[in-house]
């Protein structure tokens, strides 16, 4: 049993403090894999019985907790780059928290609307209120989605536990895991000796049949696209100083030219941010970039600005992903749909007129991609992320469905520092690919660089804040997983779940819930 504290609210408190810190432990810089399965026990001890009002702030506890620690690198990043001292870097990283923590409210508000009485209940009340907060923050909060460090992340490192994404996408493996840790709190706090037991036995039956059904080994591949990839490791701050914009772009084709004489790649990916130059602006950019594809005998993926008009300072201007070939720039480009807010758009901008962009590539802000769009490359389908992107399931599974054989992210990771961001990236992009079931190549400026097959394993990596290259074979995958046709179809049976669960509550006549359990 739980311990019992004197008093109940304080012990909830404390209960909903732990339980963020056990799992931001979870995730990069910790990674303290094994804590998973157990890290929101102390949550469920807290909302377990708790009023509505109480229950919201617990979730709202939790999740300030959670992200301050791992989210660190905002504090990093405002200090390093915005130029001011730590206190008011962490005063910037504690107002985020504050803001990213509303969901986790939301969701113990919805577990005290329901107000389960059974263990099942308790079980299934948990792991749907946590799906919906997830979905929650994939389409709406925060100014369109922030679907950073989901609960199903973590397992990216061991990715043929994966395999319920691969089925159902990513909500039903973090459906999974809160209800485990759901099912556990039930096996220690439950009176019945034998109700205990039962619940700990399956839950740990549950937990080996979901470990068991690991991505399915593809078939063998009879085609094979090798794609090399730059990892330049330029400092944000050196792009910045004069004088070294051509010094940057010559040592960017040298190690082209380089990877290319060795090991003759079809496609060679450049990072985000690599080129000081942009697409759209420099004619001469565009005929070296061009003249280096005909050199070499390859195609080039680059990150630049896009416009159709340069000229015009009240035209649109994209953060846009570039195919290059000996013939040109294939059109259409790829757009980014998802900007940072405040990076390279200021949300509400009617309203916040004085505050401008963080980016100062574009005189105003970028304006978002709209569809799907593929680049072609031979008989070969390249579906895309910039940057963040990738953190978005409905992006890649558009992708996928519009018939791309592989995925490519160009980023920039250089803001961050070594502060966690870095590896939390890199794992979104490989459950990308788990629950897509395509081959998924990186390309980040400072790192981390990488590959990895269609079933999330990882082929090669370059680590952080080195100068490197590689090429890697990807093969052409096969049918996409079941995750892909399902989209969010096990998010919004959560979300109908609760509903029901809560119009049942609320039906008069029905008996009075009790305070709940002991904690």
């Amino acid at each position: 049993m739980l311990p019992v504290l004197p008093s109940r609210r304080i012990s909830r408190f404390l209960f909903s403090l732990a339980s963020g810190v056990l799992l931001a432990l979870c995730f990069p810089n910790f990674s303290i894999l094994p804590l998973l399965p157990v890290a929101l026990i102390p949550l469920i001890a807290a909302l377990d019985g708790a009023r509505p009002k109480e229950a919201a702030f617990l979730g709202y506890v939790f999740g300030l907790v959670f992200w301050m620690l791992t989210i660190p690198w905002i504090a990093y990043t405002v200090h390093r780059f915005g130029g001011v001292a730590w206190p008011i870097a962490g005063l910037a990283l504690a107002v985020a928290a504050a803001i990213c923590a509303v969901p986790f409210a939301v969701m113990g508000l919805l577990h005290a609307w329901v107000a389960p009485r059974s263990a099942a209940g308790v079980v299934a009340t948990f792991g749907a209120s946590w799906v919906v907060q997830e979905l929650f923050r994939t389409y709406v909060y925060v100014f369109g989605g922030f679907p950073w460090a989901l609960l199903a992340n973590p397992l990216a490192d061991v990715p043929h536990l994966m395999g319920t994404t691969a089925l159902g996408g990513v909500f039903l493996t973090s459906l999974l895991l809160a209800s485990l840790n759901a099912a556990l709190y039930v096996a220690l706090t439950r009176p019945a000796r034998n109700l205990r037991l039962g619940w700990l036995l399956g839950a740990s039956l549950a937990g080996l049949l979901a470990a068991a059904a690991g991505p399915r080994r593809p078939r063998p591949a009879t085609e094979a696209l090798v794609v090399g990839v730059i990892q330049t490791n330029v400092r944000q701050d050196l792009r910045w100083e004069p004088g070294t914009a051509e010094r940057l772009f010559v040592d960017l084709e040298d190690q082209t030219r380089t990877l290319c004489r060795h090991d003759r790649p079809v496609l060679v990916l450049w990072p985000e941010s690599a080129s000081p130059y942009a697409w759209s602006f420099s004619a001469a950019y565009r005929q070296r970039v061009i003249a280096l594809c005909r050199e070499l005998d390859t195609a080039i993926l680059l990150s630049t600005i896009w416009s159709d008009a340069p000229e015009d300072p009240e035209a649109a201007f994209f953060n846009a992903a570039v195919l290059v070939t000996k013939a040109g720039a294939a059109r259409p480009p790829y757009f980014k749909q998802r900007l940072v807010p405040f990076g390279e758009y200021v949300p509400l901008a009617w309203l916040l007129r004085r505050i401008r962009p963080i980016s100062r590539a574009v005189p105003s802000a970028f304006t978002p991609g709209h569809g799907t769009t593929l680049l072609s490359l031979g008989s070969w389908k390249l579906g895309g992320s910039v940057c963040y992107e990738v953190v978005f399931p409905w992006i890649s599974r558009n992708e996928t469905r519009a018939g791309a054989d592989v995925l490519f992210t160009l980023t920039n990771d250089a803001w961050y520092g070594r502060a966690g961001a870095q590896r939390q990236h890199f794992q979104s992009a490989v459950v990308r690919s788990i629950e897509t079931g395509r081959p998924l190549v990186r390309a980040a400026i400072t790192g981390i660089s990488g590959a990895v097959d269609a079933t999330g394993r990882v082929l090669v990596t370059l680590d952080p804040d080195v100068k490197g290259a590689f090429s890697v074979p990807l093969e052409r995958p096969s049918a996409p997983p079941p995750a892909v046709a399902a989209g969010d179809a096990v998010a919004w049976v959560c979300a109908a779940g609760l509903l029901a669960g809560i119009l049942r509550a609320r039906v008069p006549g029905a008996p009075e819930r009790p305070g709940g359990n002991p904690t």
